[in-house]
């Protein structure tokens, strides 16, 4: 949301940027007017538009997909340790923030409306202009014309003809739609300025109209000569505005712009093509994983022996809610929950760059009114990676600092994206699954068996390895369903050597397939070692 928000700020900056260098000056006043409020509105809508040739106007790097964490040997590793103290934070409230602005607007608005309503008070029955006693106002409000007792007859002319035309414009209509937007971003600078400005063009139309077939030096000396007091409303179009009667006097003796003038407005079609293309990108960037996580996470998995269990992952525990905090304290402290606090500590490297926390609990009914008492909500592995437009599993890469391994290029090493495949590689038994969600979870089960079954767990007693041993490997599932290009990252040759022999000998799968043709995917593989000291 806030990424939206700073867009839709940004792009009507710069479209009315484009007004003050380009058309504030022509004499087009009604391009201007449409110029001045279209363009917010595309503003608003273009960070929703997806135009899939213009998302590949940005490279999208090719990822591995990324398999759940496996883990085999010693759960004793795992050991509960005394919780750490949660300290309360300070979270900034944007939502409460937001509502309390738009709230103080409406209440902005309903002020000056019932203000105004008060010269209803003054209307004739049938009459459309409506004369307010000892008063030299004089503006205008949809169909209805206020103008000031007091105003000379001369004077009231001029101004009726000038006021009939913002009504028959209706100019009113647009002043009540920027009041709108000053209400739903009230927080935006730039919708006020687009309301000033698109007053200033309402009067320059109403001028233009109203000095057709007189004297323009008459209704210039109408003007210097008024010295007229008025409440200005923001949603009125008020003839006696003291601050635009120079600029409209100036713009009432400039020469028509030439009719050439107009290809100005073009530029707006490639400032309108490069915004979608910055979307795009912005698109992309976020389904390569560059996306803002949220500090809590409650994630539900059962890579711990087919048994469920839930993970708590939190990037820094200074900005966690009350809630969240009373969530974690209350898990602790259920003791049939079976809370283990993962200790990074004991690997042989710290992994952990960011995370404070990572709490591991058994699922219980209790776990279930524990997260409605703390309106708490947890993930699946599969719904954490679309929330967050993820191709690799987000957990992954919250947790290591390390980035998704990609193969790398020693030889040409062709895959498609794991996220786009229209078929991906099935796993042997998996074939009577419908789709490709149920077809990865059966795929990231059974290579997590089948690593636990045939990885020789004698290797560390014979290398003397002990606590938590990270292994990373990427492999590729071929056009024939065969596993090839296994590369293998491990604190130990041994490790790796072992690691190669048992994806090697994964057994043949049905290969992915992307337009009826059968094509390679590359798949990367987080192994946790856990030894017993």
């Amino acid at each position: 949301m806030g990424s939206y928000i700073i867009q839709v700020i940004c792009f009507q900056a710069l479209f009315l940027a484009v007004y003050y260098l380009l058309l504030r000056k022509e004499t087009f006043f009604s391009y201007n007017r449409i110029y001045l409020l279209v363009t917010p509105v595309i503003a608003l809508a273009i960070p929703f538009i997806k135009i899939a040739m213009l998302q590949t106007v940005v490279p999208v790097e090719t990822f591995a997909s990324v398999l759940p964490e496996v883990v085999i040997g010693d759960a004793a590793v795992i050991t509960s340790t005394d919780a750490a103290p949660v300290t309360e934070s300070f979270t900034i409230p944007w939502l409460q923030i937001y509502m309390a602005g738009v709230i103080i607007s409406l209440v902005v608005l309903i002020i000056k409306i019932k203000k105004f309503a008060n010269y209803f008070s003054y209307k004739q029955k049938g009459s459309s202009i409506i004369e307010i006693p000892s008063s030299t106002e004089a503006f205008t409000f949809f169909n209805y014309i206020f103008i000031g007792a007091d105003i000379d007859t001369l004077s009231r002319k001029q101004i009726l003809t000038h006021e009939q035309i913002h009504a028959k414009q209706g100019h009113t209509w647009d002043l009540i739609f920027f009041e709108i937007l000053k209400v739903v971003l009230w927080f935006n600078p730039i919708t006020y300025l687009y309301q000033k400005n698109i007053s200033i063009v309402h009067e320059y139309l109403a001028d233009q109209k109203a000095t057709e077939g007189i004297s323009k030096y008459t209704y210039y000396e109408e003007l210097l000569n008024t010295a007229f007091g008025t409440s200005k409303l923001s949603f009125t179009n008020t003839f006696f505005n003291q601050s635009l009667i120079k600029k409209r006097i100036v713009m009432l003796q400039k020469s028509k712009s030439r009719q050439s003038a107009l290809i100005k407005y073009i530029v707006i079609v490639p400032l309108i093509l490069a915004m979608l293309v910055q979307v795009s990108w912005a698109q992309n960037s976020n389904q390569s994983g560059e996306v803002e996580r949220e500090n809590f996470t409650l994630m539900e998995n059962n890579l711990h022996n087919e048994k469920i269990y839930y993970s708590i992952i939190v990037i820094d525990t200074l900005k966690l809610t009350d809630n969240e905090n009373a969530f974690i304290t209350a898990v602790k402290n259920d003791k049939s929950l079976d809370s283990k606090d993962f200790d990074p500590a004991t690997g042989n490297e710290p992994i952990f760059e960011t995370i404070n926390k990572f709490l591991t609990f058994s699922s219980k009914e209790d776990i279930i009114e524990l997260k409605e008492k703390f309106d708490i909500k947890s993930y699946t592995l599969q719904e954490l990676r679309t929330k967050y437009n993820l191709k690799n599993t987000y957990a992954y890469q919250t947790t290591y600092r390390e980035e998704v391994e990609v193969v790398e290029e020693e030889e040409e090493v062709v895959g498609i994206p794991y996220a786009v495949i229209e078929n991906v590689p099935t796993y042997p038994g998996c074939e009577d699954l419908v789709g490709n969600d149920a077809q990865k979870v059966c795929m990231s089960n059974n290579v997590s068996k089948y690593v636990n079954r045939n990885f020789n767990m004698n290797i560390a007693k014979d290398l003397g390895l002990t606590g938590v041993n990270r292994i990373f490997v990427s492999f590729r599932i071929n056009k024939t369903g065969q596993v090839d290009n296994v590369k293998v990252r491990a604190p130990h040759e041994a490790l790796e050597e072992e690691t190669r022999r048992v994806i090697y000998n994964l057994p043949q799968m049905k290969p992915g397939t992307q337009g009826g043709e059968n094509v390679g995917v590359l798949y990367s593989l987080p192994i946790t070692f856990q030894i017993a000291k």
